[in-house]
């Protein structure tokens, strides 16, 4: 099992995602299910409490917190800080996106 207890966090979802693919971050059961629910739904930990993901995981809060520290946060809000920054890039490209469709009509 790999974690990033002692290397910087990752910067965003996206690097977050390709650690992941690339094999660089092994999670334990419970810590897998956790980041799975929230690659799927990232407003799940941007917008949720340790306790109200733990419940849609299935999983004690004590879990979601050390998932946390597992990928090298301080605490959960940094983690969820980190979801919530993806949420707002991803609204302005969307945004971005439908002005510029907009202009074109």
């Amino acid at each position: 099992m790999r974690g990033l207890i002692e290397e910087a966090p990752p910067s965003s979802l996206s690097e977050l995602k390709s650690m992941i693919a690339s094999r660089q971050l092994e999670f334990p059961d419970q810590l897998e299910r956790v980041v799975r629910c929230a690659l799927v739904t990232p407003e799940l930990i941007a917008f949720g409490s340790s306790n109200s993901v733990a419940l849609a995981c299935s999983v004690s809060p004590t879990t979601v917190v050390r998932l946390a520290g597992f990928l090298g946060f301080e605490n959960f809000p940094d983690l969820r800080i980190l979801f919530r920054e993806h949420l707002r890039r991803r609204a302005a490209r969307a945004s971005a996106s439908g002005s510029a469709t907009g202009l074109a009509e």
